[in-house]
């Protein structure tokens, strides 16, 4: 398998069918990939949506995201994730929307990896259909557009 996938064109086709995948999905592959070729598992993650990558969204698509999901999923999902994530996403609300998902945040209290997982993946449902709609996108340093 790994050979078949170590071709470039081979990397590009999965990455294309992994975009059309739920996240849960994707997680799947990139973890079965982890523990056989942990080298293609990398170069995979670079060519395909992760909640982490909200943290390179630009502010337009990241204040249209926040009018569309639920302020508990955020609260969840935030959970664990990287300081840039938290930074882009308080950077674009406004204070009152932040004071109001400290508080939600400070209200669920510890949260279970599947309950964060469902709302990281319901809140990438929404990020995917804004980048395929061009209202939002995702600019890695690596200049790598996502989509």
């Amino acid at each position: 398998m790994a050979s078949q996938l170590e071709t470039s064109t081979g990397m590009e086709i999965l990455a294309r069918i992994m975009r059309y995948c739920d996240a849960k999905t994707n997680r799947n592959i990139l973890n079965g990939l982890q523990k056989d070729v942990p080298h293609l598992a990398s170069e995979l993650r670079k060519k395909i949506l992760t909640f982490d990558d909200l943290a390179y969204a630009d502010a337009r698509g990241i204040q249209k995201m926040l009018k569309l999901i639920q302020l508990r999923d955020l609260a969840v999902a935030l959970k664990g994730t990287p300081q840039a994530v938290l930074k882009n996403i308080a950077m674009n609300m406004s204070p009152r929307n932040l004071q109001d998902l400290k508080a939600e945040i400070a209200a669920t209290g510890p949260s279970r990896e599947v309950d964060i997982l469902g709302a990281q993946d319901r809140i990438l449902a929404i990020v995917t259909e804004l980048i395929t709609g061009r209202e939002m996108f995702i600019n890695r340093p690596t200049n790598d557009l996502v989509y």
